[in-house]
Order: structure tokens, then C-alpha cells, then sequence
């Protein structure tokens, strides 16, 4: 059995508390050990872009010394992903945001993306442009909300109209969740819009256990 460190990058504990919660019906489906951890001494959330920068060698930092066999960074802004692949080479480094895009491509043909602001949206443009997918995009669209306010229950209206907003005026047909702590709304979102709805960290959990059990980095170890 291999362990697998979904790391929170911020310090809220009940962020993780919703994250853990998220995938319980993953844990079920695997072998692998599920292990989810923030960041003591990071912000509360990672919602803007100085966030983003001050995380990032704390990122590093904790996925080295937890030493999982694969590592999930459960923020949307994918903090770390790059500097954390490269310090630490044969091992899954896995970016929620990057993984929900991936999911997407092959659930429709362009996806929405529901964000907590605007500045979080530019973020975005400019990871969909690192990886050459900004074509696939429909529409990104904000909630106007904290990290901890689209973790609550009573923001499921608000982000039902935006993915409508999303499906209705943008023409997607997928919606990615844009933030680990909306995960606890995907069930929902999904039977009121009747389209695929992805969480993040689900998709992103679900790449690592994969590039473990197909052992894809099996080439590391032989130094092939």
C-alpha cells in the first residue's frame, strides 16, 4: 500500500475537515492510503496572488519532508506544482487544477470554470494558457466569495446560478468547481444543471492513485 498526501495549502483545518470528507468514496475504491494535511503559519486561504507566492516554498517544503509516495496540491492556483516536480523527480506531483482540466477534456468539449473572484479568474487564464487549453474554455465566472464562504452550505445557490450562467450563456458543458473547499457542492450542482460536475481534488486524487498503480514511474527507480 502507497500513501498519497493530499496537502491543503492553507492553514484552515476545517478546509481539510470538507476536503477528507470529499473523498470518502475514493478511499473505498483504493488500496492506497489517503492522508490529508494543511499548512500551519500559511493564510487562512489562498485568494490572492501574494498568497499564492508565500505558500509555494512551504509547499516544497512539507511534501519532501511527508515523503507520500504521491503528492495532490489541493489549491486551484496549483501552488508549488512546478518547483515541487522538480525537488522531487519520480514521485506523482499532482495539481488539482491541472487534473480538473484534464478530467474535463474528456467528459465535453468546453468546460466552465466557477471561481471565488476575480482575481482567482486571472489566475486561471493564465494557467490555461501555460498548458495550452484556453481554447477548450468557455467561461470562467466568479462567486464573489472566500475560500470559507463556498465552503458553506448556504452558498450552494450562488454557485448553481453561476453554472448555469456557465452552461446557459457560456455553452459549456462541463463545470469545474474552482477552490478544494467546493468539493462538498459537486453531488448537488451535478442533479440540479444536468451536466458532468468535477471537483478538483477528486480528479486530481484519482490521476494519483492511477500513476500508482500502473507504477508510471516505475523508470525513476531503474534509472531508465
Amino acid at each position: 500500500m502507497s500513501r498519497i498526501l493530499v496537502l491543503n495549502p492553507n492553514s484552515s483545518a476545517a478546509i481539510t475537515e470538507s476536503i477528507s470528507a470529499c473523498l470518502a468514496p475514493q478511499r473505498q475504491l483504493t488500496r492506497h492510503e489517503i492522508c490529508c494535511a494543511d499548512l500551519p503559519g500559511a493564510p487562512a486561504g489562498i485568494e490572492t496572488d501574494a498568497d499564492v507566492a508565500q505558500v509555494v516554498p512551504m509547499v516544497q517544503a512539507r511534501a519532501a519532508d511527508f515523503g507520500a509516495d504521491a503528492t495532490v496540491i489541493a489549491c486551484f492556483s496549483d501552488p508549488g506544482v512546478a518547483s515541487t516536480r522538480a525537488a522531487l523527480p519520480g514521485r506523482p506531483i499532482i495539481g488539482i487544477a491541472e487534473a480538473a482540466y484534464y478530467a474535463a477534456l474528456q467528459l465535453g468539449q468546453r468546460f466552465g470554470v466557477i471561481s471565488l473572484g476575480p482575481s482567482s479568474i486571472a489566475r486561471h487564464a493564465a494557467r490555461l494558457d501555460e498548458l495550452g487549453l484556453l481554447s477548450r474554455l468557455a467561461g470562467d465566472r466568479d462567486i464573489s466569495m472566500s475560500v470559507a464562504e463556498g465552503n458553506r452550505a448556504d452558498s450552494l445557490p450562488k454557485i448553481r446560478a453561476t453554472a448555469e450562467a456557465l452552461r446557459d450563456r457560456d455553452g459549456a458543458s462541463v463545470i469545474i468547481l474552482g477552490c478544494a473547499g467546493m468539493g462538498l457542492h459537486r453531488a448537488a450542482l451535478q442533479e440540479a444543471i444536468g451536466l458532468p460536475v468535477i471537483d478538483p481534488v477528486q480528479a486530481a486524487v484519482a490521476a494519483a492513485v492511477t500513476a500508482l498503480d500502473l507504477d508510471y514511474y516505475a523508470f525513476a527507480r531503474t534509472g531508465a
